[in-house]
């Protein structure tokens, strides 16, 4: 299934519809990676985070200590990352065994920025000025 098509299954679930609005995170670059996270990638990783079909965000500091390998990640997906930067991952090389999509056609490069810059402040626990200045979003 594509990233499109479980987007859209996603709005159709009413995961991303009739929702109230949220609290400000306090920078509209978080705000902003909240709501597309919401409408793209919880799908499968679940909207706390919590894992579905993907894994759960809790160690996604441990997994990528800086901001940049996260970004990667998130833009090559697994394939890519595995054909252009070797068969593991993260700082615990981890073998890519699973799929994650490549959002380099489905989001900007700023939406991707803020996608990990929300997932680090909301899953990973860390603090919103370091998340928006390794993300380079300050």
């Amino acid at each position: 299934m594509t990233v499109r098509r479980l987007a859209a299954l996603a709005i159709a679930l009413g995961l991303g519809a009739c929702a109230q609005p949220h609290p400000s995170l306090g920078d509209p670059n978080l705000d902003e990676g909240r709501e597309v996270f919401l409408r793209v990638c919880a799908v499968c990783h679940g909207g706390e985070g919590e894992g579905k079909a993907g894994p759960a965000l809790a160690e996604v500091l441990t997994t990528f200590p800086a901001c940049r390998d996260h970004l990667m990640w998130i833009t090559l997906g697994s394939a890519r990352w595995k054909a252009e930067v070797g068969p593991t991952f993260g700082a615990a090389n981890r073998a890519v065994t699973k799929v994650m999509p490549s959002f380099e056609t489905v989001l900007t490069a700023e939406e991707i920025a803020q996608v990990a810059a929300f997932e680090r402040l909301s899953f990973g626990r860390a603090a919103a000025e370091a998340v928006l200045a390794d993300c380079e979003l300050s």
